[in-house]
């Protein structure tokens, strides 16, 4: 397993400075059979990284239910980066970005009670 560190003011990986050259792929909105192919590109254009959020609106659709086939294989979708030679960012959330109902939470999460606001930004079942 690789060691990822803060030495001094720049990154190192396995103790040799490391700058993290990043792009995103969002799995869950590229078929699967294209993923391989736009890892390589993202790779051939000189990044190293591939950056991704987690939706768990779109893996947890009911309570329990975790959906992770198809176009929301994140571990083949990671198997792929790895596969390309290129590391990963993956951020899971909660909240990961506006674009998605509910900023990718559930639906069912405010199901007995609205979302309320707090005053540091958090949003969190009332």
């Amino acid at each position: 397993m690789a060691s990822f560190e803060i030495t001094g003011d720049t990154f190192a990986l396995d103790g040799q400075p490391f700058r993290v050259l990043s792009g995103t792929i969002h799995y869950f909105r590229v078929p699967r059979e294209y993923w391989v192919d736009r890892i390589h590109k993202a790779r051939l254009m000189g990044l190293n990284t591939i950056e991704t959020y987690v939706p768990w609106n779109l893996h947890e659709p009911d309570p329990g239910a975790w959906e992770a086939t198809g176009r929301l294989d994140l571990a083949a979708f990671l198997q792929a980066i790895a596969d390309e030679g290129m590391h990963a960012i993956v951020r899971p959330g909660p909240y990961i970005c506006a674009e998605l109902d509910g900023g990718g939470l559930p639906g069912w999460l405010f199901k007995d009670s609205p979302p309320v606001a707090h005053e540091d930004n958090r949003v969190a079942a009332g």
